[in-house]
């Protein structure tokens, strides 16, 4: 007699066969619907099956989006437009803002000069692109390192830096991550000096637009840097991402920065008709859509603040505490270095750093006819002319940048009948041609120095907007 389990067994095994018979019978469409289910391959068939590489990006859930964007108005603080500016996004290379703001602050306490010869070190070298290109087992200057973030964005520089100023770059990302929090960049957390991907490494517009105006508030006079195109270094031109700097009148910074993360973001500052607006746009699909969108944004904050009657903006005095103007980034400046900083290994945090002068010139590069870097302006070169322009070494005093030409020379003939008893004075209104849009400057030029920052003082005391700037290699033609 069969055994009850075995009764049941058999049983199963035919409702088995029944269901695989009507699964073979079925179009195959029906069994797309059904749950994939994996077969292994055919003999001879079969491909070598390569397991997924671990990303190390690992997605921050506190990151929403990427868009974002803020205009506002700098004399005020006032937000023209905004779309999720408290949204946390990823800066990317905006982080490097915030290298270059304690870098500025390094320099007028005197806790680095420019001259400084800063070790290379194998984090540095080892940085991912973009790069300025360091020597191995070398120096570079703190100028030359400044300028490759201003300009060609270099993770390398920034390692250099953040090695210089915290000991290692843990170290100075906390140190930078406090600064925001003194600048009221509530929501920003620093996890490197450069941008590089790092999902705890977040922002806001709002934060990056504080962070601008905290660079031209406190550091007046290395701001101008921001505008620099190019910059040469061992035999090589740094190229300025900021692309906004040659096809939008009035731009003279900040900053670009892209991951796959991030987007493309951009943070702006332009002057027009004697307003100043800082634009933060976060998200771009590509550079090119970004900047059309930063323009358009500006353009209509322009137009806001002109409807609103806003203060004009009025240039920052140079603290007292400056010990370097943006002249002294000239490239075409000897700079002396000094003695080479501490090695990696034994670097101590930013507090450990004591004031160091530049040292004189030799003699020789006196007799060269080379100029060099020191806290002194240095005098304009002589015999040497800018084309289209003033000569370099010059000063002029730029009242207003405008759309309509009557309004420049309205401008103009106000600043000059205040500055009537300086004689050698020529005031001019010249055309700019960008984004197929004409722009007129307002000048007064054949100055020296001192005429420029007087005339300037005196200007601002009748409530006039005005800009002293030295004609340089670097910022010819139509300096800004």
């Amino acid at each position: 007699m069969t055994s009850p389990l075995r009764r049941i067994a058999a049983g199963l095994s035919l409702l088995a066969a029944a269901f695989l018979l009507v699964a073979a019978l079925l179009p195959g469409d029906a069994n797309a619907q059904s749950p994939p289910v994996k077969r292994a391959a055919p003999t001879g068939k079969a491909k070598a099956v390569r397991p997924a590489a671990a990303s190390s990006w690992v997605a921050n859930p506190a990151v929403d989006g990427r868009d974002a964007y803020i205009i506002l108005d700098a004399a005020s603080g006032r937000e023209l437009s905004s779309d999720q500016p408290d949204g946390l996004r990823h800066p990317a290379s905006l982080t490097k803002l915030m290298t270059i703001y304690l870098t500025f602050s390094a320099l007028d306490s005197g806790r680095l000069s420019l001259g400084d010869g800063l070790p290379v070190s194998i984090n540095a070298l080892n940085a991912p692109p973009t790069k300025m290109g360091l020597p191995p087992g070398g120096t570079v200057s703190v100028r030359d390192a400044t300028m490759a973030l201003v300009t060609r964005s270099a993770n390398d520089a920034a390692m250099v830096l953040a090695e210089a100023l915290g000991g290692d770059e843990a170290s100075f990302a906390a140190m930078m991550t406090s600064k925001a929090r003194q600048l009221g960049m509530t929501q920003t957390v620093f996890r490197n000096a450069s941008g590089l991907p790092n999902r705890e490494q977040v922002t806001t517009a709002r934060d990056m637009a504080r962070l601008a105006f905290a660079l031209m508030r406190d550091f007046p006079h290395y701001y101008p840097v921001f505008s620099v195109q190019s910059w040469p270094y061992r035999g090589r031109i740094l190229e300025n991402h900021n692309r906004m700097l040659g096809s939008y009148e009035g731009a003279d910074g900040l900053k670009t920065g892209y991951t796959n993360a991030s987007g493309f973001n951009l943070v702006m500052s332009a002057m027009r008709d004697n307003r100043r607006l800082i634009g933060v746009v976060m998200g771009g699909d590509s550079a090119g859509q970004r900047d059309r969108m930063m323009a358009m944004l500006m353009d209509q904050g322009f137009a806001s603040a002109a409807t609103m009657r806003l203060s004009a903006w009025t240039n920052v005095r140079k603290p007292p505490s400056a010990r370097y103007s943006s002249a002294n980034f000239d490239p075409s400046l000897v700079i002396p270095e000094s003695t080479p900083r501490l090695a990696v290994a034994n670097a101590q945090p930013l507090a450990g750093f004591t004031a160091t002068a530049p040292t004189p010139a030799p003699q020789s590069q006196a007799q060269a006819g080379q100029r060099v870097a020191g806290p002194a302006v240095p005098p304009p070169a002589e015999g040497s002319a800018a084309p289209n322009g003033p000569p370099i070494g010059s000063w002029v005093i730029q009242v207003g940048s405008f759309n309509d030409p009557q309004a420049a020379q309205l401008a103009l003939e106000r600043a000059s009948s205040t500055l009537v008893d300086m004689r050698s004075i020529t005031a001019a209104v010249d055309e700019v041609q960008m984004a197929n849009k004409t722009f007129h400057r307002a000048r007064l030029t054949n100055l020296s120095q001192a005429q420029a920052v007087d005339g300037c003082k005196r200007l601002e005391k009748k409530k006039i907007y005005c800009s002293a700037i030295q004609v340089t290699a670097w910022n010819t033609p139509n300096a800004r």
